[in-house]
């Protein structure tokens, strides 16, 4: 062994390296640093660039470079107490320079990066950096104040850096300390910073008076710096160091200033609007840190009512004046609010899951939250300023487009204050922390969302641990949820007019998307309210509606909805009379009221319908709905056309749209020239056709809402024009809805037509013949020659950047997932985990049904079916058409969960095919699910995407060849694996495949096995081989086999407990064949090791193993005992006795007697591959018998 180690050392450069470290090692503890350094240097230069596996490289130069600068700073204190200052600072420059290449390789190092290993050599090059920065601050007599500052600000972020991940570091605490001290010495004592020197050059201007302050006192180039210039010097310091910084300015009294910056501008100054944003956007990055906050931002000094003074004033001077009012500076303050309202959030939830709990259920007492009496933005401030945005410049007609970030942000600023839950939370801390923050998830360092408890955590706890957490969630869903209800109220409430602001600009607004998103923003809203009654009588005086409780009515007492709908008619004139009093013109009431009626069928199904029947003006909203159609005004068809395509998701709304189908009017929508109102309308008519079950089974029909979809996906391109509105796909759609029946889930979140086009075509995919189509490369007749087939243009669409972010990610995602699946599969998915089976539910059902009927539906099954072959043969052209590059692309920026888990579900589908799955590691499939990451405790959602890419990575390396992947493909793919093997909640076939995969890895080099020996593999494929499914015992064993001949492996079998584990499971082949046909193979490979055949022939059942496996009769199982025996009749001593008392010299003669003689063995009737068997077993048994001769 001692020869064996020698020979890779002279061979292996890392091993090589590793003996020259140890050699420098010694040195230096013998205090010779310059032949240390000397060592370190030498084993640098020899290690190549294409040495070994790049993390290993890379965690080994990191090692020498930091041990290197270990000798440089040792040198540097030895120069200091000599006075041999050059020398001195050569030695720190050195230091530094070498701290700076060991962090570059660290932040180099794969998957490990986080590992307390990395972390521990993290904090030693950062201290030693930082060490070395401060005493060339003390001692570099030829460095200016400027220098020095930047010294001792670059030392104090490292060390803010390493106690971030050690905070009982005390050495880094002192050295930070020391580093403050000197900070505040530079510059006479006055500790004039940049940040200082800017904040009173601005104190000063505030105040008109740059003579008399410290800052005018100071170098000439500081009072040259105009105003802006200072701000962005303050951004620029918090740019480099947000925390230390932001410290910095609240201690110096930096947010009484900008607060009065972000109120008045600067007095007699240019760019007034410019510097008021930047204080405002200063403000925002310093409160992005709890302690901030909780130090210098409290409710005297950073007042929520002063924040929305500035923006009402803003949009007064912008709605009342001549003036200009800046959006940038209400944007930038409702951006601010944004920050305070996630940091009470925070706070509140802080409170509610801080303190532990016990193993009886009992809460720990201890934990104190600091400032947990924080105040909340109060609500007043929240609705002015969000009041004041959705009417910003609404006193003309229209709020043009450019205009739209207003009320967009107040958009924002309502969805944090109205969030429900902690996923919610999250979404709105996300939207407003920097994520190159050390604080990008919230003050807290993690999503509010983890405090849930994970499945896999409540089997580490007691029952009752359980229950208090539970308890202590539904506390705090009810508390949120309580709070969001007082909020909506509110808002909604007339007093506050904060409904009826948004319903005003949604009105006035030509920017579709944004109508479509005050719309889907105020269904969020009254989604959150439970009882329907509720949000009627909240929204009543908004519909018009003089009583909310019509349409309660018993419809068989006609006499009293006489009397009622008298009573109605004449409230609804004295309301007729307030509303024409001038302050409205009737068209806008209308369109208020339809938008309204849309959000609601959105958020509210039933309360939609009931508006769109009862509530709007009084039962009066289908003729209003009408008026809006033909008023030939752009923005209230646009509402139309939102509504209808509303309305017909709802299948009680449906009916109320055939007044419109029989007169035609829904014509007037499709055949517009914008496009965002034909593809409303188009989607209406698509809904409405395939809940008519006529036009859903009509091959035609269904064709020409095909035609439709794939027309709207062209619209951008082509613009508005077509303004005859003449084109074939248009006709088909007015075709179809005069076709529709005369009576006649939710409703896509998409605004634009490409968004109507994709939510049409996720309505019609799932029909086989649609799928075929598409996969073809289907185009409608009479498309320019220049249009994409449908398939090209949703890849276009898929692969355009930012295109995971966009609205109809989802809708794209769906399309590409039911492309590559059968309907069968997903019935039979959908019946994973119920009591009952897909193929016992369909007998059921046959029992209630006529041979008639039961003819009809297998007529329909066969025109509908789709076999396994046609979908390989799609999954194939969707891999030619380059749909796994679109998924990946949609991935890269896609943040919603529902449409992460669509494309990695249909990456898996794709996968499944394996003539694919070359192309689809080419196109970057493999690489996208190894970069998944969902931090250290995903939520439920987050977990089934993981357990989904997995899945994915597991299909694509099942049969794939090792050696075209990466090394860091093959090395990354394996952690993935074995955290699906150990998930619970994954199925017996995610199981299945993740082992195979690892078979095919282990089996491949040194480098993959040392790999899943680091991932804790070993244990985990143990683990597996008790699993209650045959095929995932059988794939875990097969996996150990290939880890053979580790040494961690060899370890592992040695063991007793182990190794009687593995005889079990060899002789239990009456019950498991494939398993016990894989545990003899791993013995057999495993006995040449002398110390793991001493043990094996030690083992209790032996003697029963050996004769047990020759007298089976399964020529397999034969094959491999007799090359288990026959390598420890080689091995000598107690094994050769072991294998002679089995009495297995006397067998092997009798079974060569026996079968030696081909006469004998015909009667048999072997096939050609039990011959081969058969032929094996008679050449081991004669070399056994050989060899005991």
């Amino acid at each position: 062994m001692v020869k064996t180690m020698a020979t890779q050392s002279s061979t292996d450069p890392l091993l090589q390296a590793e003996e020259l470290k140890r050699q420098a090692n010694n040195a230096f503890r013998k205090g010779d640093i310059r032949s240390a350094i000397k060592g370190y240097t030498a084993a640098l230069q020899s290690i190549p660039m294409n040495c070994g596996e790049g993390s290993d490289r890379m965690r080994m130069e990191s090692t020498l470079f930091s041990n290197r600068a270990m000798c440089h700073l040792k040198i540097a204190e030895t120069n200091s107490s000599t006075n041999k200052n050059d020398d001195m600072q050569q030695s720190l420059k050195g230091c530094i320079e070498d701290c700076d290449s060991a962090l570059d390789r660290l932040d180099l190092v794969g998957g490990d990066s986080s590992s307390s290993n990395n972390n521990n050599l993290r904090g030693k090059v950062l201290y030693r950096r930082a060490k070395a920065l401060v005493t060339s601050s003390q001692t570099n007599i030829q460095s200016n104040d400027d220098e020095k500052e930047k010294n001792l600000n670059a030392a104090a972020k490292d060390l803010l850096q390493l106690l971030s991940f050690d905070a009982n570091n005390k050495e880094a605490a002192a050295l930070l300390r020391a580093v403050r001290s000197l900070h505040g010495q530079i510059g006479g004592g006055m500790g004039r910073s940049r940040i200082s020197r800017a904040l009173d050059l601005l104190r000063g201007r505030m105040t008109n008076d740059d003579d008399n302050t410290i800052a005018s006192r100071n170098e000439d180039k500081d009072n040259n710096m105009d105003n802006l210039t200072c701000l962005r010097v303050l951004q620029g310091s918090l740019a480099e160091e947000s925390s230390s910084y932001a410290d910095e300015i609240g201690r110096r009294g930096g947010v009484h200033l900008l607060m009065q910056i972000a109120r008045r501008g600067i007095v007699s100054k240019s760019d007034d609007k410019a510097c008021r944003t930047a204080a405002i956007h200063i403000l925002s990055t310093c409160c992005s840190h709890d302690s901030f906050i909780l130090k210098y931002a409290g409710r005297d000094s950073l007042s929520p009512s002063v924040l929305a003074q500035i923006v009402e004033e803003e949009a007064s001077s912008l709605n009342n004046s001549n003036e200009e009012g800046s959006v940038d500076v209400s944007v930038a303050t409702m951006a601010l609010l944004i920050r305070l309202i996630v940091h009470w959030d925070n706070r509140e939830a802080m409170r509610y899951f801080a303190s532990k709990i016990k193993e009886d259920g009992t809460i720990e007492d201890n934990v104190v939250v600091r400032a947990i009496d924080v105040p909340e933005v109060d609500a007043s401030s929240v609705c002015r300023v969000a009041s004041a945005a959705f009417l910003w410049g609404t006193n003309g007609n229209t709020i043009a487009i450019g205009d739209s970030r207003a009320p967009r942000a107040a958009l924002d600023l309502l969805a944090a204050w109205t969030a429900t839950d902690l996923e919610a939370l999250d979404a709105a801390s996300d939207a407003c922390y920097v994520p190159s923050s050390s604080s990008a998830t919230g003050p807290s360092g993690k999503k509010l969302s983890h405090n849930k408890l994970r499945p896999e955590e409540t089997r580490n706890m007691k029952p009752r641990q359980v229950a208090a957490h539970r308890k202590r969630e539904h506390e705090y869903k009810l508390s949120t949820t309580k709070r969001a209800l007082q909020h909506i109220h509110t808002f909604c409430s007339e007093e506050t007019g904060g409904l009826d602001a948004m319903l005003t600009c949604a009105a006035k607004t030509d920017d579709h998307r944004l109508r479509r998103e005050m719309g889907l923003q105020i269904g969020r809203l009254v989604s959150v309210i439970e009882e329907s009654d509720d949000v009627k009588k909240l929204v009543s005086k908004a519909l018009g509606c003089s009583n909310w409780k019509i349409g309660h009515e018993d419809e068989n007492e006609a006499g009293a909805t006489s009397l009622s709908t008298l009573t109605i008619e004449e409230l609804d004139e004295e309301k007729d009379g307030d509303v024409s009093d001038g302050n409205e013109d009737e068209l806008l009431v209308k369109m208020k009221r339809g938008q309204l009626t849309a959000s609601l069928l959105i958020g509210k199904s039933d309360v939609g319908a009931w508006a769109l029947k009862h509530g709007w003006s009084d039962g009066n909203g289908v003729d209003e709905l009408k008026q809006l159609i033909s008023s030939n005004d752009s923005r209230a068809m646009s509402i139309a056309s939102e509504l209808v395509s509303a309305a017909s998701s709802v299948e009680k709304s449906r009916p109320l749209l055939a007044k419109l189908v029989q007169e035609g009017t829904l014509e007037d929508l499709l055949v517009h020239p914008n496009a965002d109102v034909r593809s409303g309308a188009a989607s209406c008519a698509a809904k409405i056709g395939l809940a008519s079950k006529a036009l859903s089974e009509d091959d035609s029909e269904v064709m020409a809402l095909l035609d439709i979809a794939i027309e709207l996906l062209f619209e951008e391109d082509e613009g508005n024009n077509d303004s005859d509105g003449k084109s074939k796909s248009k006709q088909k759609a007015i075709e179809l809805s005069r076709n529709l029946p005369q009576s006649v889930s939710s409703t896509s979140s998409e605004s634009t037509s490409m968004d109507r086009g994709i939510e049409v075509m996720t309505y019609i995919v799932s029909k086989t013949f649609v799928k075929e189509k598409i996969v073809a490369g289907y185009k409608p007749d009479g498309s320019p020659p220049d249009h994409k087939s449908a398939l090209e243009r949703l890849v276009e669409i898929g692969c355009a950047p930012n295109s995971g972010d966009a609205q109809m990610a989802f809708g794209l995602a769906g399309i590409f997932n039911l492309l590559a699946v059968s309907m069968e599969t997903l019935r039979k998915e959908a019946f994973i985990g119920k009591e009952i089976t897909k193929d016992q539910y369909d007998q059921l059902q046959a029992l209630g049904k006529t041979e008639e009927e039961k003819d009809i539906e297998a007529k329909k099954d066969a025109k509908e079916e789709d076999t396994p072959a046609a979908v390989r043969e799609r999954i194939r052209k969707l891999a030619n058409a380059n749909v796994p590059r679109a998924m990946v692309k949609l991935l890269e920026g896609s943040t919603s969960d529902s449409t992460q888990e669509k494309l990695f579900e249909g990456m898996g589908r794709m996968a499944s095919e394996q003539s694919v799955r070359g192309i689809m590691i080419q196109q970057g499939c493999l690489t996208t699910c190894l970069q998944l990451d969902k931090g250290e405790k995903p939520n439920e959602a987050e977990q089934k995407i993981l357990r989904l890419a997995r899945s994915c990575i597991a299909k694509l390396l099942v049969t794939t060849n090792p050696s075209i992947l990466t090394v860091s493909q093959r090395s990354g793919s394996i952690g993935p694996l074995l955290k699906l093997v150990k998930d619970n909640d994954a199925t017996d076939l995610m199981h299945f495949e993740a082992l195979l995969s690892l078979t095919n890895l282990a089996g491949f080099s040194d480098e993959t096995k040392n790999r899943v020996v680091a991932q804790k593999g070993i244990p985990i494929l143990s683990y597996a081989m008790f699993s209650d499914h045959e095929m995932v015992r059988q794939a875990a064993t097969e996996a150990l086999l290939n880890m053979i001949p580790h040494p961690n492996m060899m370890d592992h079998l040695k063991k007793e407990d182990n190794l009687k584990v593995w005889v079990a499971f060899a002789l239990d082949f009456e019950a498991n064949f494939a398993c016990a046909r894989a545990a003899v193979g791993c013995l057999a490979m495993a006995v040449p090791d002398p110390e793991f055949a001493n043990a094996l022939v030690a083992c209790p059942k032996f003697g029963e193993l050996v004769r047990t496996l020759m007298e089976c009769g399964r020529l397999e199982l034969m094959h491999r005992i007799f090359a288990v025996v026959a390598s420890l009749i080689e091995h000598g001593g107690k094994c050769r006795d072991a294998v002679i008392s089995t009495g297995t010299g006397q067998f092997c003669k009798a079974y060569l007697e026996s079968y030696h003689d081909e006469k004998n063995v015909k009667e048999f009737n072997f096939t050609p591959a039990e011959r081969g068997s058969l032929a094996a077993t008679l050449s081991l048994a004669k070399e056994i018998v050989t060899l005991l001769s």
